[in-house]
Order: C-alpha cells, then structure tokens, then sequence
C-alpha cells in the first residue's frame, strides 16, 4: 500500500532522476540514456563524473534523430555538450516533446575510465528560468516606466527654473 504511494508522490512532484551505478569505459566507447519528453517545457540536467581512470570524457544531449547519426559516426547536433575531462554537467530547457538520448562518451586515445551518471527531468523548471511577460504586462510595465520618467523630468524641470528665477 505504500508503495504505490511512494510512486505517485514521486510523479507528482515532476523530478524523475535516473541515477545509475558507476560503469566502466573502454577508450571510444559510449553509452547512452534515453529520457522521454511527454510535457513541456521540461528541463534536462545531465552530470557525470570519472571515478577511477583516464579524465577523457565528456556528456551531450542529442535529439533521437541526431543520436541515431551519432551512433553511426556521422556529424551530428548536440544539444549541449560538457567539456571533455574530470566532470562536468549541463542543463537545458526542452520545449518539443519527443525522445532525446544523453551520451556519455570517453575519447578514443584514451584510458579506461569508470563513469558516475546522473540525469534528472524536472517538468516545472519554474523559478530558475526567466520567462517572458505578457503583452499587456509588457506594456503596463512600459507606460508606468514612461510616467514615472516624465513626472522626475518634469519635477527636476520645475526645481531648475525656479532657481534660474531666484538668481536674476
């Protein structure tokens, strides 16, 4: 009973971390983790870190598409692509539904290296994200900014001549 309690307390707070155990990573070798995109926006964060071996890899994330070009050794687009080394990590925002694959890879002239992955979606990414104003915010926001400009003009105006006036 509890259980599914547990389940349905984890989906309703939009986190989904996918954490894995530490792997090992031959020189050019690559795994991937696929994440389901099902609401948007949605956000994607990606870390990894070498625990034992060669600092020669790095992680990106790829549209489906693009991994299948990947995986066949074609060029290809990355999403968002970490640094080649020790650690590293990325977030991104995903506003298209579908099936993307975060790849960890280890360079090819390279020593074998033993990867922590941790990818976690977070469908409210919420707080942390800028976001645009509507177009009547927008323009509130711009009349109200132009009125309180030309009322300081006009005040500062008002103090100035009645100086100038003082002086003759």
């Amino acid at each position: 009973m509890i259980f599914p309690l547990v389940i349905a307390l984890a989906l309703l707070t939009g986190n989904q971390p996918q954490n894995r155990a530490p792997f090992r990573l031959e020189p050019g070798e690559f795994r991937y983790l696929q994440v389901n995109v099902r609401q948007v926006p949605s956000e994607v964060d990606g870390r990894f870190e070498v625990i034992a071996g060669s600092p020669s890899v790095h992680i990106e994330l790829l549209e489906m598409g693009e991994f299948r070009r990947f995986d066949r050794g074609r060029e290809h687009d990355t999403m968002a692509l970490t640094p080649t080394g020790q650690s590293g990590e990325f977030r991104r925002i995903i506003d298209v539904r579908g099936q993307y694959a975060v790849v960890v890879e280890n360079a090819r002239n390279s020593a074998p290296a033993t990867v922590l992955l941790r990818v976690q979606t977070n469908l409210n990414p919420g707080a942390d994200v800028a976001g645009m104003l509507s177009p009547t915010r927008r323009l509130t926001v711009i009349m109200v900014s132009f009125a309180f400009f030309f009322v300081t003009v006009a005040w500062s105006g008002r103090k100035l001549v009645r100086a100038m006036r003082a002086a003759h």
